[in-house]
């Protein structure tokens, strides 16, 4: 009984430690992503973005022209970068056929003088089992929304509730 416990501790091992291993990947995609929205890369962006989002926006054309009008908005207010700041990923949960992990983030518009700092959250997505992470952006996002966005995680999301945005004077 003893060699069967340790033969079954042998071949479970490696199955809870690539269950370990999902956290460093989420980090390392959610910097990638990060990166890519302070490079204003659309294109990079779009390959954090759920295909459903994309598909309800339009389509790819369609979301890189509202991306596009978002930093060209954020220029036009007086924001020169944008600095993304993932924090440190929860472990994360299988939601029907997706994992599921809410990330915090922080987000920091730096203009010539005044930093405008954004406390909020990204839902991160994989269907396949952790390999490639999709993230949604909850900043001023309601129950609503991400039900009608993926109704198969109605009732099973909680959106956390964003602190108001600080201003910081910088010379």
């Amino acid at each position: 009984m003893c060699r069967l416990r340790s033969l079954f501790g042998f071949v479970l091992l490696p199955l809870a430690m690539s269950a370990a291993d999902l956290r460093p990947v989420l980090k390392l995609e959610a910097g990638k992503c990060a990166a890519a929205w302070q490079r204003e890369d659309c294109n990079g962006i779009l390959a954090y973005q759920p295909p459903r989002l994309i598909q309800l926006a339009g389509g790819r054309a369609a979301m890189i022209r509202e991306l596009k009008a978002q930093f060209t908005q954020a220029r036009g207010f007086g924001a020169e970068s944008l600095e993304a700041i993932p924090g440190p990923p929860p472990t994360p949960r299988p939601i029907g056929r997706w994992l599921t992990a809410l990330l915090p983030l922080t987000a920091v518009l730096h203009g010539p003088h005044l930093d405008l700092t954004q406390e909020t959250h990204v839902l991160a997505l994989s269907a396949d089992q952790g390999k490639h992470w999709y993230f949604v952006l909850l900043h001023q996002v309601t129950p609503a929304e991400l039900n009608a966005w993926f109704p198969e995680l109605t009732g099973k999301i909680t959106l956390p509730t964003d602190p108001e945005p600080r201003l910081e004077a910088v010379f």
